[in-house]
């Protein structure tokens, strides 16, 4: 019971102090704090790619076994879906969707692009994934994506240099409506907590720091004797 008692005169002492940090982190989140109620609507695009270099083996008079024509250009397909995940998602690649979707009319930076892009990868088969708030735009970047792994390999991947790398879109670009992630519903939330939480702290803090004498029992503290005590009344 003492216990809370403390606690609730240290609040009525610094509760200007843990409201200052509260206040400040709402007024912030204000523009944002509907994304609570209703999240932005999101769109995405996913496309299966293949990419492999084009096999250079002759078959003409059974020169080479079936089995170097076949399974090395395989083989080269698994190494290239491994790395063009990495591609999609690099700062380069958005810098290079950015360029040509400018030439096409549409301005959106780099820095923008890069977290809509998202990639796996299957075996020979790897996976693009787009996600845009506007469904027009988000049909440009996808096809634009596409056709920057289909000419822009050879500046990035020197096993390309001499044989330029073929990637084919084994899926149409389709725009569908997909779920906002949860993080705009709780990142608002999260922002207040913590301004919440720093207001906390900082009560706690000055108090600590706070060396005044307000009752007998802080006098008893220091090991003095109380000879009277006039109540507030």
């Amino acid at each position: 019971m003492i216990e809370l008692i403390s606690l609730w005169n240290m609040f009525k002492r610094w509760w200007w102090l843990a409201a200052i940090p509260a206040v400040v982190s709402l007024l912030l989140t204000l523009p944002t704090l509907k994304n609570v109620v209703a999240p932005p609507v999101m769109y995405g695009v996913q496309l299966r790619l293949t990419a492999a270099a084009p096999p250079e083996a002759e078959i003409e008079g059974v020169t080479t076994p079936y089995e170097d024509t076949v399974y090395v250009p395989l083989l080269a397909s698994e190494y290239v879906g491994v790395m063009m995940p990495q591609w999609i998602t690099s700062d380069s690649f958005a810098a290079e969707v950015s360029h040509l979707l400018e030439t096409e009319g549409i301005k959106i930076s780099a820095d923008d692009l890069r977290p809509a892009f998202m990639a796996d990868s299957i075996r020979s088969i790897f996976i693009l994934y787009v996600n845009w708030d506007n469904a027009a735009e988000l049909r440009q970047i996808a096809s634009a994506a596409v056709t920057t792994l289909q000419t822009r390999s050879q500046a990035y991947f020197p096993q390309f240099a001499a044989v330029e790398v073929q990637v084919v879109a084994l899926d149409e670009v389709k725009v569908n409506e997909v779920a906002p992630p949860i993080t705009a519903r709780l990142n608002p939330l999260i922002r207040i907590m913590l301004g919440l939480a720093a207001g906390v702290a900082l009560m706690v803090l000055a108090e600590y720091l706070d060396d005044s004498i307000r009752s007998r029992a802080d006098v008893e503290s220091l090991g003095l004797p109380v000879l009277v005590e006039v109540p507030r009344e």
